[in-house]
């Protein structure tokens, strides 16, 4: 039987489906024209307009607290305004809308933007510390200006303003060399500059985290591709006391000058004071032009710390170092005595003593309490000055004290070798004996002097200072003071307040000891006093001394530039630290309210 395949339903099922999928082909293909080349620009645009932003996600820094707890540097919740440049239309137009709304000059705008990076993932900072209102309108407008964001952050705040301006210190943008050596930096992070924010920036800054994001074309996010959280960093209590640096405020008043003080057994400072100060919380935003010009230009640099960039001649606070110099090398015993008549001649040239009718006769205790000249002119004599240059170096002078703040002064100690190195001049024989009472080519700073005086203090160890108590402290250097030469000295210093000749007695109700100073500036004519000459002519005032006099606890040191006698000016500014300090031993402890914070 022969059997019949019938394949004609099989091709027409066949080229039924084969039509159908050209159709859908075809459909496919138009539709796709459709898309691609009428409509293709329209939707590539808004392709393009779906962009992935990398936000930063600033850490909050570190706070920084006084040894007693109160916060000195803090944070505070803030809005800032991101722009990511990449993504405007005109910048100048966002620029234009951003002056208007009262949020940012279009100027300082369109110049950060000429000076940006390159990339699209580095947003720029149009504005900062955003108000309410502010972040309103911005959100207003977000269909409008899709490439500004709102970012949450935090603004820096100094709760006592200048008073803690130089040691607490300032934040700022960090900078170009910075952003090289370190790619991960955010360019618009706030860096320590200056006092303990800079030295310990590495600890407080924390670690800041970032957020990729996927946003519309109008700036609205889609989605959260990755995020990685910000780390704060960790607070930090330093060893200040602000009702110490309060106290030295006060009683410095607008005077120009320093006040430091500290633990004359571990170098711990409590106040680290320079006046004029200034509103740390300036800096916390971008100044202005006119607001730098205005700190720069200042006649009276507010910005310079005193207690570490300020040299001045010691006047006499340096004697308590050369009569232990003397006794050390045995050059003088305490007994060794000379006849003050008010002035004496050496190297054929007059040297007077300050006071003009003279002391009598002067032994080493005495020559302390009344701060005699012409007892040291001729224990100068005997020192030279290379002996004096040496013994100056043992207790820290003529170097920087190692605090760890940048651009700390340190000092002056001249020796003929200094002069012919430095001035090309050779050393003149009345240069020594200048050097013998604090004048001439001598310089120190107040925390040079501080430490200097905590070494006599603490019964012969030289202590290095520090604000952040350190992890592995380092051991102080016994310097190996005779204790009979130390008690004498001691004793001078304790008559300077208590003694019925001291030049100190106006501190005589307090258990202290320390050494007046008046530095001279400028050459008297004979018959001419320092309070008839030009302000900026005048004496410096010192004084420094220590508390209490059995267990010393706090060396307090203070310079008022052209202020005139330690005694009458130095001494009563010390006095208030005194005070303060000591009324913190008693039940009562007195009050602090922070200064209200700028902004």
């Amino acid at each position: 039987m022969q059997i019949r395949e019938e394949f004609g339903p099989l091709r027409r099922r066949a080229g039924t489906l084969v039509l159908v999928t050209i159709a859908v082909l075809a459909l496919l293909g138009l539709r796709l024209a459709h898309l691609q080349i009428l409509h293709g620009r329209h939707w590539r645009e808004l392709a393009e307009n779906n962009r992935m932003r990398r936000v930063p996600l600033p850490a909050p820094r570190g706070r920084i607290f006084d040894r007693r707890g109160l916060v000195i540097a803090d944070n505070l919740p803030t809005w800032d305004l991101l722009l990511f440049p990449d993504e405007a239309r005109d910048v100048h137009r966002t620029a234009l809308f951003l002056a208007r709304a009262g949020i940012a000059e279009a100027s300082t705008l369109l110049e950060r933007f000429s000076h940006r990076p390159g990339g699209q993932l580095a947003p720029l900072l149009a504005a900062e510390d955003l108000s309410w209102e502010q972040v309103a309108t911005v959100r207003a407008h977000q269909s409008d200006y899709p490439e500004l964001s709102i970012l949450a952050g935090f603004r820096r705040v100094y709760p006592y303003a200048g008073a803690t301006a130089h040691a607490v210190g300032y934040l700022r943008i960090v900078s170009p060399r910075e952003l090289e050596l370190d790619p991960e930096l955010d360019r618009n992070a706030l860096v320590g500059a200056t006092g303990i924010e800079a030295l310990a920036n590495d600890t407080l800054a924390g670690r800041d985290g970032e957020r990729f994001v996927v946003v519309s074309a109008v700036g609205r996010q889609l989605g959260v591709v990755r995020e990685q959280t910000p780390t704060a960093g960790p607070d930090l209590a330093s060893t200040l006391d602000v009702t110490l640096q309060m106290a030295a405020r006060e009683a410095l008043g607008e005077e120009s000058g320093t006040v430091v003080a500290l633990d004359p057994r571990s170098g711990a400072v409590r106040v680290l004071y320079s006046s004029p100060a200034f509103d740390p919380n300036l800096f916390v935003g971008r100044l202005t032009r006119d607001e730098w010009r205005t700190l720069v230009d200042d006649p009276e640099h507010p910005l310079q710390n005193r207690a570490l960039q300020g040299v001045y001649p010691p006047g006499s606070t340096i004697k308590p170092f050369y009569a232990l110099a003397g006794l050390g090398d045995g050059l003088v015993d305490p007994t060794w005595s000379v006849t003050c008549a008010g002035s004496i001649v050496l190297h054929n040239h007059p040297f007077r003593c300050w006071r003009r009718a003279g002391h009598g006769r002067v032994q080493m205790e005495r020559s302390l309490e009344v701060s005699c000249d012409v007892y040291y002119y001729l224990l100068g004599q005997r020192l030279g000055i290379h002996r004096m240059a040496d013994w100056l170096g043992r207790f820290g002078f003529g170097e920087a004290t190692g605090l760890g703040i940048a651009s700390e002064a340190s000092g002056l100690i001249g020796t003929p070798e200094w002069s012919e190195r430095v001035r090309g001049t050779p050393w003149y024989p009345g240069e020594a004996v200048s050097v013998s009472i604090g004048q001439g080519p001598l310089l120190t700073t107040a925390l040079q002097l501080a430490r200097g005086f905590a070494v006599i203090a603490n019964g012969g160890r030289l202590i290095r200072p520090h604000l952040v108590p350190p992890l592995d402290p380092e051991p102080p250097v016994d310097l190996r003071l005779d204790p009979s030469h130390l008690e004498v000295v001691t004793k001078g210093l304790e008559l300077v307040v208590s003694g019925s000749e001291g030049t100190a007695w106006r501190l005589r109700d307090l258990p202290v000891a320390g050494k007046t100073g008046t530095a001279q500036v400028a050459r008297l004519q004979e018959g001419v006093d320092s309070d008839e000459l030009a302000r900026h002519l005048r004496h410096h005032a010192w004084f420094v001394g220590w508390a209490p006099l059995d267990e010393p606890e706090l060396v307090v040191a203070v310079v008022v530039e052209h202020g005139g006698g330690g005694g009458s000016v130095a001494a009563p500014v010390a006095g208030s630290v005194f005070r303060a300090f000591l009324g913190q031993r008693s039940p009562a402890r007195p009050s602090v309210e922070p200064a209200p914070a700028a902004g």
